[in-house]
């Protein structure tokens, strides 16, 4: 399995989870990859225990090397300011 984790600060609006609706401010993505292309997208607040799934999905890759550039582009997308 494939695993990153990356520290980030939300854009306008936060990031949408399925368990609590949008979430703001510094946050973690956790991203896993399984043999299969199945991909988990998770977030929480910096430093907190509890995990939400991110909204949408399921995800699915083609090919599970993607994962590693899939999590950084996510990432620079999640971190942009608003325009």
């Amino acid at each position: 399995m494939n695993e990153r984790r990356s520290f980030f600060s939300s854009p306008a609006g936060g990031v949408m989870t399925r368990e609590v609706g949008a979430i703001t401010g510094e946050l973690e993505l956790h991203s896993t990859v399984d043999e299969d292309g199945a991909l988990a997208l998770r977030v929480r607040y910096a430093g907190a225990d509890e995990w939400y799934a991110v909204e949408g999905g399921p995800y699915r890759l083609r090919d599970a090397r993607d994962a590693e550039v899939l999590h950084e582009v996510l990432v620079a997308i999640l971190n942009r300011p608003a325009a």
